[in-house]
């Protein structure tokens, strides 16, 4: 009795292995179709090695429903059937239900039934951020920049990317047409001017403006951050928030949807900013804290000077015209704001002299504003030197170069300077 019963757990531990190994993850074979052999009745030999157990071919693996004992392929090359015991898509080592939905780099991929009857991943054509042809062909092309796939941009579309990476919305056409400020300044222009050395501590670090299109408020408030540093020989350094912008200034911005430029420097103008201490940036649009006619007392900020209590405030915004005139007022006034055009390369960029490099699609685009702190030259190529808002893990420890003198991306047509409110006991003589 006890042999008995031993010889059934060896049977049955056999065919739980059989039975384990009969779903989607079972080797495919051949094995039934190896030789073309499917024997009659029962016949132990007529059999196959699969995994630790054996698979059959006889009639007598047949004998249920679910064929559980049979080779995979002995329905198909013994009984003529169309394989159904797969119902859904593979993707990894998992098989997914018709309709069910999956996540391939950025795209979205719904199993679907074929019209011939094979399951298959149905998925959204829209472009990612990040492409592995961009990379290659910017490295074969040796363009003077290289390009990387940052990992902080895995799984996400282009078109998402321009909007909550850039954010800076099209200029109205009174802002465009606004007149620049020609300096002419016949004076001698260093090849290398960088502002973080030459106001060593007074220029704002790399902001990260995470997953919000709020890079109109962030340039705004670094540049009033540099200046106020600059113009008060360092007394009045502070850091300013982009979020009293992103969270105050509401009347015609959309928010992490992008905003204008303009509109926020006439916020800046009008009603001043916060440090980021008192008003920490979330990357996200929140209720406004700040009062309207309000100044630091009432918005319990903490001034870096003790005569300061109204908000940090700016003047009236000019544009810029020529590339001297741009040099001339990062070296004399620190650093200024431009708009560029941002395609999908863009976003690859590792370090070197950005130039558009037209790989990738080039139907998508947005605008970007950026931080100019510099200028410079290596081997005769001319560049800008710019603080991006994506972190200090992008790009040149979150900077780029960009050609310089030939309006490259656009970076030279709207250029923005301002002069900081600073308070008069401290103002730089």
């Amino acid at each position: 009795m006890a042999y008995t019963n031993h010889i059934l757990l060896v049977f049955f531990g056999a065919l739980a292995l059989v039975l384990a190994y009969s779903g989607p993850d079972l080797p495919p074979g051949p094995y039934c179709g190896l030789t073309g052999q499917c024997c009659k009745d029962r016949q132990d030999g007529c059999s196959h090695r699969i995994l630790d157990s054996k698979c059959y071919c006889d009639e007598f693996c047949n004998r249920t429903a679910g064929h559980d004992d049979c080779c995979p392929d002995y329905p198909q090359v013994c009984l003529g059937e169309i394989q159904e015991t797969v119902q859904g898509c593979k993707f990894g080592s998992q098989y997914y239900a018709k309709g069910e939905t999956v996540q391939k780099d950025c795209h979205k991929c719904t199993c679907v039934r074929g019209s011939e009857g094979p399951y298959d991943w149905e998925c959204d054509q829209d472009p990612c951020l990040m492409s592995d042809e961009v990379i290659r062909n910017v490295r074969q092309a040796g363009l003077g920049w290289r390009a990387t796939n940052y990992t902080q941009f895995y799984g996400k579309k282009l078109k998402d990317g321009l909007i909550y990476k850039l954010g800076t919305l099209p200029l109205s056409r009174e802002t465009a047409r606004l007149g620049r400020i020609n300096i002419d300044k016949d004076v001698p222009y260093p090849p290398q001017f960088d502002s973080r050395q030459h106001w060593k501590n007074y220029i704002s670090p790399v902001v990260d403006q995470g997953w919000c299109g709020s890079d109109w408020a962030v340039s705004v408030a670094t540049i009033i951050s540099d200046r106020f540093a600059i113009q008060s020989n360092g007394a009045e350094k502070v850091t300013l928030s982009p979020q009293s912008l992103l969270s105050c200034n509401l009347k015609q911005q959309q928010g992490c949807h992008g905003g204008h430029i303009d509109t926020a420097w006439i916020f800046a103008k009008n009603h001043g900013l916060v440090d980021e201490e008192c008003f920490p940036y979330q990357a996200k649009v929140t209720n406004c804290p700040l009062k309207k006619r309000g100044n630091l007392l009432t918005d319990r900020c903490r001034p870096v000077v003790p005569q300061r209590t109204s908000r940090y405030k700016v003047g009236p915004p000019g544009r810029l015209g020529k590339e001297i005139d741009i040099m001339f007022d990062i070296m004399q006034s620190g650093p200024v704001q431009a708009i560029m055009t941002v395609y999908q390369d863009f976003f690859h960029y590792r370090d070197g002299i950005y130039r558009r490099s037209r790989f990738g699609n080039n139907e998508l685009k947005g605008l970007h504003s950026v931080r100019v702190v510099g200028w410079g030259e290596e081997n005769g190529d001319k560049y800008w030197i710019v603080a991006n808002s994506w972190g200090t893990s992008w790009g040149e420890d979150g900077y780029f170069r960009i050609a310089r003198g030939e309006n490259e991306s656009g970076i030279e047509s709207f250029v923005v300077t301002v002069l900081s409110d600073v308070t008069e006991a401290y103002l730089r003589k």
